[in-house]
């Protein structure tokens, strides 16, 4: 900006006058630099911290001169600041409510509410929050819509990178990635909103999925599956990296007297009416618990369950595999499968190929979850209990110590419903949610992507609740 001056000293000046006083606010502001600093008559510099991209111009005519030799800072309010962020302070966060199931997938979380709705939140890489976009910076830590199941839902089950759900009416849909065709709509392609499974418009009543594949529970008590079958996981009789099925087939065999179905990382289980436990896929680390080491694509039974088993689960991750554990009549439990972290809860870490006892949990069991390298119950008194790898917390005690015996989740000796564990299969993170008898959902363990749904990405060793959203 160039130089203007007035010289009251001047005769031309008071002869111009009429012409100089409008100017007269310009000429005082006749040492400002383009970078917004000034030197005033008394040497200070004023610093100008406004922002607002508005012009304002000051009319006023009064020419008072600060001599204030502090440095002024113009706290002019028309300057907005977006202090909005996706982080909840304890105060903002309307807990999440009126929840009936919960899974735990990868680095996502979803839940069925009593509407049968579904809301998902955490990574959303391949589209598995189902809320019609995906990308890895679309993360979301508090939960959002699943985009068309607003209602319907009578079941959620969620994957490494992907989700499904049984309807009531009876169909499947499902989200996220489909490399290997484990949506099952026929194609390979990835999905961010719910796609129909082919062939399964009625007659499903649960579903389950692992790292790459899903299966079904037929109303008939028969089993389909589809996705990923390198280590003969689908159940059909065959096996290899090219025998993937992008849409549902039959598990050898199994046409009926199925009551419940587990997907692990790649290996899968049914409990039979019988009480019985067959197993089929991966047993690299015994997870069949067929007493061999031998991968098998049919099922094979479980030695000594032949009978008297209520529930199951499996778990694993890319490192560790898999393992398998199951609840019995008597309110019992035991794993089987890899233990290098302490995951069976028998006190040691030696894996094992036939199911051995969880020590101190010999009755009581209710509920069980296997997540990646982790494993936890909810007892009759509605207590939980974890055990095995605790790098993120996701056992819940306080500590990052592993343990190869249960601990108690701190804060939760009552009021569990219903547990989730889920775990990143190629990278290890893993966390775990569970359902209060209030119909509030509290997590714990990563929280990377969002997972833990309390509005931050902060990890936590003991459980937090889950936000409902803005």
């Amino acid at each position: 900006m160039s130089d203007f001056k007035i010289d009251f000293k001047d005769p031309t000046t008071w002869l111009l006058a009429p012409l100089l006083v409008p100017l007269l606010p310009f000429a005082l502001l006749s040492g400002c630099d383009e970078d917004g600093t000034s030197t005033g008559p008394d040497g200070d510099t004023d610093v100008d911290s406004d922002t607002d991209t508005d012009t304002d111009v000051d009319t006023d005519t009064d020419t008072d001169v600060d001599t204030d030799t502090d440095t002024d800072v113009d706290t002019d309010t028309d300057t907005d600041v977006d202090t909005d962020t996706d982080t909840f302070t304890d105060t903002e966060c309307s807990t999440l409510a009126n929840v009936q199931a919960i899974a735990a997938g990868g680095v996502h979380t979803c839940a069925v509410l009593a509407s049968g709705g579904v809301k998902c939140w955490g990574g959303n890489g391949l589209g598995q929050l189902g809320n019609g976009i995906s990308g890895y910076d679309f993360y979301e830590t508090t939960p959002v819509d699943v985009s068309g199941l607003s209602f319907d839902v009578q079941a959620i089950a969620a994957g490494e990178f992907h989700t499904c759900a049984a309807l009531t009416s009876g169909g499947a849909m499902c989200w996220g990635s489909n490399y290997y065709g484990q949506l099952g709509d026929g194609t390979t392609v990835d999905k961010n909103t719910p796609v129909d499974v082919s062939g399964l418009s009625s007659d499903v009543q649960a579903i389950e999925v692992g790292s790459n594949h899903t299966c079904a529970l037929l109303t008939s008590g028969g089993m389909m599956c589809w996705g990923s079958n390198h280590y003969g996981q689908l159940g059909n009789g065959i096996s290899g990296w090219d025998e993937d099925e992008t849409t549902p087939v039959d598990v050898v065999g199994l046409s009926s007297g199925v009551q419940a179905i587990a997907a692990g990382v790649y290996h899968t289980c049914a409990l039979l009416t019988s009480g019985g436990v067959k197993c089929w896929g991966n047993n690299e680390y015994g997870q069949l618990g067929d007493g061999t080491y031998d991968n098998s694509p049919t099922p094979v039974d479980v030695v000594g369950l032949s009978s008297g088993v209520q529930a199951i689960a499996a778990g694993g991750e890319y490192g560790a595999i898999g393992h398998t554990c199951a609840v019995l009549l008597s309110g019992g439990m035991k794993c089987w499968g890899a233990n290098e972290l302490g995951q069976l809860g028998n006190g040691t870490t030696d894996d094992s190929s036939t199911p051995v006892d969880v020590v101190g949990l010999s009755s009581d069991v209710q509920a069980i979850a296997a997540g990646g390298i982790h494993t936890c119950a909810v007892l009759a008194s509605g207590g939980v209990k974890c055990w095995g790898n605790n790098e993120y917390g996701q056992l819940g005690d306080g500590t990052t110590d592993d343990s190869y015996t249960p601990v108690d989740v701190v804060g939760l000796s009552s009021g569990v419903q219903a547990i989730a564990a889920g775990g990143e299969y190629d990278a290890g993170g893993e966390h775990t949610c569970a359902v209060l008898a209030s119909g509030g959902v509290k997590c714990w363990g990563d929280n990377g992507s969002g997972q833990l749904g309390d509005g931050t990405t902060d990890d936590s060793y003991t459980p937090v609740d889950v936000c409902s959203g803005l």
